[in-house]
């Protein structure tokens, strides 16, 4: 395994819980999230609003393995999770539906079915 060379505890934390999760019960959206999340900080994935908008469906959940900035309008009801959130990117989502970090999709949905990666 190679080694993190990540500061961030949280995100090491996240990581390796993705990556555990992800082998231990043999769900593979954890495994490729915690690989895209390893990334250098200068390639983590920012999106924007406009782009979630454009990609996610309607009642769709989309995972952005970086930051959601709020450059944009969300015009249809979308759960999203991510690393971070600027403030009005969470302000935004929470008008039409759910801004979640990743260790609450983790909890709430454990198989990781339905859900989209958006940048990355």
């Amino acid at each position: 395994m190679k080694k993190l060379r990540k500061t961030n505890a949280t995100l090491l934390q996240l990581i390796e819980t993705m990556r555990s999760k992800g082998y231990s019960e043999g769900v593979p959206l954890w495994v490729a999230l915690s690989k895209r999340l390893s990334k250098p900080s200068r390639r983590m994935s920012e999106v924007n609003i406009s782009t979630l908008n454009r990609y996610a469906s309607e009642n769709e959940i989309a995972v952005v393995p970086g930051k959601v900035l709020g450059s944009g309008e969300l015009d249809h009801k979308v759960t999203v999770a991510a690393f971070k959130f600027t403030e009005s990117a969470r302000r935004k989502i929470e008008e039409n539906g759910k801004a979640l970090t990743l260790n609450e999709l983790m909890e709430q949905n454990p198989t990781g079915s339905n859900v989209r990666i958006i940048g990355g």
